[in-house]
């Protein structure tokens, strides 16, 4: 798999990825990285996410490498975008060719408030109010040998498709690349819009439903300051890290479990502090991004780290 945090850079994980590369639009904008907030409706309560701001009608590109990825796939990205502004009544969010129309969109049905998922050309789905330029989504295409593909958004299955025999939604020859928000002049100019991406996570094999609802779960967590009621004044730093990273709590604080998760999910360091301050080792960690979770019986601390 292939993680893309977009958080510094358009580096992958592992380091043998391919970079991503920004498209620029018609006026040879890109975008920048930046931060955002998220609000409570989209995880139940509020945040912050790093990622990439993208320019209307500018996007990202990734080059599938040979023999990477064939028939299934995973590809997860959360995004946000900006403005819902017609004509044209579609945004494009993606594809896999910019020879035809061919991609996935949020259709208008009511701009610029709302609008629903088309997945072109086989059709809209789901509740016309379903994405707002309020929320952060969370997008997961998962394809299997066969050539049925599943649609999941924010955790939950939104569509069903069956690509068997059009093979529409893989990335093959001559380009063999994967597109996000940018859509070629030559198709119809300017039915992208601008707004927001980060992590990126692309796999050459089908996650099942518990995998999706895990990732989803990752996105909610990584949140920064999410579930720390007022008055609990902690603090993690630097952020990002080098080699040793250090916890503040407290001074009334009881007992607290620190775990640093890694991309996948699984912990990859586990502490018990009993002090009000804490220097931890994470030296040996590979550079990339990791979830750090500090909890104890009154609040949880979650937020998103950067290991240098």
């Amino acid at each position: 798999m292939y993680t893309y945090p977009l958080i510094v850079d358009f580096k992958g994980q592992p380091a043998t990825a391919p970079d991503l590369i920004q498209i620029p639009n018609n006026s040879s904008l890109t975008g920048h990285f930046t931060e955002r907030n998220v609000p409570s409706s989209t995880c139940g309560q509020t945040g912050i996410a790093k990622g990439y701001f993208f320019e209307d009608d500018a996007g990202l590109q990734f080059n599938n490498p040979s023999g990477f990825i064939n028939q299934s796939y995973s590809i997860a990205f959360n995004f946000q975008v900006d403005e819902f502004i017609t004509p044209p009544d579609w945004v494009r969010i993606m594809s896999f060719t910019h020879t035809d129309d061919v991609g996935i969109y949020i259709q208008l049905t009511n701009p610029p408030e709302t609008g629903t998922l088309e997945f072109w050309p086989y059709g809209t789905v789901g509740t016309d109010d379903f994405f707002t330029t309020v929320d952060f989504y969370q997008m997961i295409l998962v394809r299997d040998d066969t050539g049925h593909i599943k649609v999941y958004v924010n955790g939950n299955k939104f569509a069903d498709y069956d690509d068997s025999e059009s093979r529409k939604y893989v990335p093959q020859a001559p380009d063999n690349f994967i597109i996000w928000f940018r859509d070629h002049p030559s198709v119809l100019a300017n039915e992208a819009s601008p707004g927001f991406v980060s992590d990126i996570r692309i796999a050459n094999h089908a996650w099942t439903a518990e995998k999706v609802s895990e990732v989803w779960e990752q996105f909610c967590s990584s949140l920064m300051g999410t579930n720390e009621p007022a008055g609990k004044d902690l603090s993690i730093y630097p952020n990002p890290v080098g080699e040793r990273l250090v916890v503040e709590m407290p001074a009334d604080a009881a007992v607290c479990s620190l775990s640093i998760y890694n991309p996948n999910g699984q912990v990859v360091l586990c502490r018990e502090m009993c002090k009000t301050k804490a220097v931890i080792d994470v030296s040996h960690l590979v550079p990339g991004v990791y979830f750090l979770q500090v909890k104890n019986s009154e609040f949880i601390k979650n937020c998103r780290l950067l290991k240098l």
